[in-house]
Parts: C-alpha cells; structure tokens; sequence
C-alpha cells in the first residue's frame, strides 16, 4: 500500500507541474525550447504509428512514468529506484517505436499493390490524378488510402502534386513504400508525361521486388537465432521462478542481504535485458 500510495502522489505531483508547463509556458528559454523540440519530435512520432494522439500526452506520459517508478522502486531499494525510473523512461519510446514498426511492416506489404495499380493506370494512358484514384481503389491499408485522399484532395484544390507527395512521403519510413512517394514527386516536379513516368514506374517495379525477395531471404535465416534469443532469454527468469517456488530458502542471499537486494538482483535484472537487446542487434541484418 505504500509503494501504491507514494507512486500515486509522485504522479500527482508530476502531472500538476506538466500541466502548468504545458499550458502557461516557462519563463525558461531555454527549458521553452526544449519542450518545443520534444513535442515537435513526439508528434512525428505519432504520424509514423498513425496514433491519433496529441503529442502533449506522449510527452507527459515520457516524463512522468520515470518518476512513478522511481518513488516505487525507492521502497525497495535505491538501485532498483534507478533501474524502474530507466525501465520508465525507455518503455514509452520503445512501445511507440514497436507501433511504428507495426504499422511500417503494414504499409509496405501493401506497397507491390499500390505500384501495381499506379503503372497499369499510367500504362493505359491514365492521368496522375487518374492513377492516384485507382490506387485508392486498389489498395486495402487505411492509412495508405488516407494519405491517397489526402493527395488527391489537395491536387483538386490546385495544390502542387509534388507538394503533397513530399508531405505523405515525411511520414513514411519504410523503403519501398517510400520509394513509390518519391518517384511520384520526381515524375510531379519535372512534370514528365505519364509514358515516361510509366518507364520509371516499370524500373521501379523491379527494385521493389528485388527488395521483397532479399527481405523475405533475410527474415528466413534470421528467424532462427530470434527463436534461440528467446528462448534463451526465458531460461534465466524461469529458473529464478522455479527455485523461488521449489526452495525459497536457496534465495535468501537475494532477499536479505545488502549484496542481495542491492546489487546482485538489480545487476542480473540489467544483464539480462542488455543480453537480449545486445543478442537482437547482432542477429539483426538490414536489407
């Protein structure tokens, strides 16, 4: 109940001091502007996992976690304060990073569909407007079907297509799909007729598949050793969990020592997470 009571004040307390921060501002220049820049960088965050979230939040959530953690790990333990205020602020930035990364393995699976649709269009003679309407039928992503409208609304509304382009393109991190988007602004800017757009659309249409192919290839002899990471990783807290059922009294050492509770626990708890992060950047190959 205590370790309950004083997270829930260390977040009262948090939120109250975000609040004023967030809607009165800082006499600080210096503090303003970093605020400025965190937001701006949450809110393209946001973009790229499609949340529709106002960056405030993400920014509260990033700065007061940490300190929820912290005054919780604090009755246990001063190091392990350290590591739960660590763990806090890393978990939001890594989750947010896993929906990006979702929502960009998403997109890019529809990327074949949407080149498909945009070069039989060009191939029949069709306009870029016309093309981009096509592949709005085509496709089946929301988020690419909404970034077509989007597109497509602005160019009705007299706004340059490149301009367009380049804004959708800002908030698409994967390689083929991006590649599509900045094709489109190229044949848009130099204002090339749609036959020799549709000749770069076909050269492109072979890029894309060679990248499919590899990635597919990478992710076949990679998948393996993620397996083994895993497994691996579930090993070392599995024992921890079966000795602290079995035989409790083994793991007095970790319970009522100084050495235990400060050291050794908070020490294997990190080597363990760097092990699995350490073990994922080298089975890890970018195609």
């Amino acid at each position: 109940m205590d370790v309950i009571a004083s997270a829930c004040v260390s977040l009262a307390f948090v939120s109250l001091g975000l609040a004023v921060l967030l809607r009165r501002g800082t006499s600080t220049p210096f503090l303003r502007s970093l605020i400025q820049r965190q937001l701006a960088k949450h809110g393209r965050r946001l973009q790229q996992a499609r949340v529709a979230s106002r960056p405030e939040s993400l920014f509260a959530i990033t700065v007061g976690l940490p300190a929820v953690l912290f005054a919780a790990g604090w009755m246990e333990s001063p190091v392990l304060a350290l590591l739960a205020a660590a763990g806090g602020l890393l978990a939001p930035r890594l989750y947010l990073a896993w929906l990006v990364y979702m929502q960009a393995r998403r997109s890019e699976a529809e990327a074949p569909r949407l080149l498909q649709a945009v070069l039989t269009s060009l191939s029949a003679g069709s306009t870029y407007l016309e093309a981009l309407r096509q592949a709005r039928r085509a496709v089946t992503d929301p988020w690419i079907r909404e970034d077509l409208d989007f597109v497509i609304q602005r160019f009705l509304l007299d706004v340059a297509l490149h301009d367009s382009v380049a804004e959708v393109r800002s908030k698409v991190g994967t390689r083929n799909l991006g590649l599509i988007w900045e094709t489109l602004a190229i044949c848009s800017v130099n204002q090339l007729p749609t036959q020799a757009a549709k000749t770069l659309f076909y050269e492109l249409s072979g890029t894309v598949q060679f990248n499919i192919q590899l990635a597919n290839e990478v992710s076949a002899k990679t998948s393996g050793q993620r397996l083994q990471i895993w497994l691996l990783a579930v090993i070392v807290p599995g024992m921890y969990l079966y000795l602290r059922l079995i035989s409790p009294d083994l793991l007095l050492a970790l319970d009522q020592t100084v050495m235990g509770r400060y050291f050794l626990f908070p020490a294997a708890a990190f080597l363990e997470v760097l092990g699995i992060y350490l073990s994922f950047r080298i089975a890890r190959l970018k195609t």
